[in-house]
């Protein structure tokens, strides 16, 4: 009977090593996936820093285009320019309805969408028809095949400077 014992003893023994072993490389596995996370975490952490680092300085270099437009246009009002409103109050009401009311109303919207299509229809060389069937990062394509620079490119197309180089960055 003792010897049934010291038998059934060892299997568990070796039983509770087997389990053991198998819990220790199953940790081993998450903690080689949790370093992989954050590694990937880092990477996409520097990347978006990198896109705001570009996205201020193309806000910051649009800043110092407008202030140096509004500075060639001076007023001959009365008004001194400290004392004047950068922002007309319908853009500042408008402004503040966008942070209040976050959904606009859907004909907003759209009135919003076939005004911006229009001026690049203008602009474009080819037909309203053909432009607006034709999707936006092919536009880009197109432009910059026909040797516009990137700045006309963002212009004619109403985006920015750097959205039109990311957008060519990614046909390559």
């Amino acid at each position: 009977m003792t010897a049934f014992w010291i038998a059934a003893l060892c299997v568990l023994q070796i039983g509770g090593f087997y389990l053991i072993a198998l819990l220790y490389m199953r940790i081993s596995k998450l903690d080689k996936t949790e370093k992989r996370q954050r590694q990937l975490m880092k990477e996409m952490e520097d990347s978006l820093a990198v896109y705001i680092t570009e996205v201020k300085e193309e806000n910051d270099r649009l800043i110092g285009e407008l202030t140096a437009h509004q500075q060639k246009k001076k007023p001959t009002g009365t008004q001194p320019e400290a004392e004047r409103p950068l922002v007309p109050r319908e853009d500042e009401v408008a402004a503040t309805a966008v942070y209040f009311n976050p959904k606009p109303p859907t004909s907003k919207v759209l009135e919003s969408y076939r005004s911006l299509q229009q001026p690049i229809a203008a602009n474009s060389l080819e037909s309203p028809a053909e432009v607006k069937h034709e999707p936006e990062f092919e536009t880009v394509y197109r432009l910059h095949d026909q040797g516009l620079p990137i700045d006309e490119i963002a212009s004619r197309l109403k985006k920015g400077k750097t959205e039109v180089e990311l957008i060519l960055k990614f046909k390559r």
